[in-house]
């Protein structure tokens, strides 16, 4: 791709596949915002939850919340996991396509310039 041309940049393969190369690097960036503020969100909860004083908070019950809040940090661990690779997926791909494009543009160029 020259430099002088548009920034943004769509692939379309005979009418069947049309993939918008800078929406998807937009949307892997969405992800990890959104995988960091769903984190954060989790973590602010649990941190007010056990601050509260063990004079409130005793018993079985505390013993059932510290095991609610184990089980629930293993779940938000596997969920952050899954978008952080979901994320690293849509990059990847991005990457591969835009390499194949440009790799395909180059092909078509030479020959051409050979006929």
């Amino acid at each position: 791709m020259e430099p002088n041309e548009s920034h943004r940049r769509r692939i379309n393969v005979t009418n069947t596949l049309s993939t918008d190369l800078d929406l998807m690097r937009s949307v892997a960036a969405s992800t990890d915002s959104r995988n960091e503020e769903i984190r954060a969100m989790l973590q602010a909860f649990i941190g007010r939850m056990s601050s509260v004083p063990s004079s409130v908070w005793g018993g079985a019950a505390a013993a059932r919340f510290k095991e609610v809040v184990d089980r629930w940090n293993a779940e938000s661990m596997k969920l952050h996991h899954a978008l952080h690779a979901i994320a690293e997926t849509i990059r990847y791909n991005e990457t591969a396509l835009r390499e194949a494009a440009d790799d395909h543009a180059h092909r078509i160029a030479a020959a051409g310039g050979s006929l």
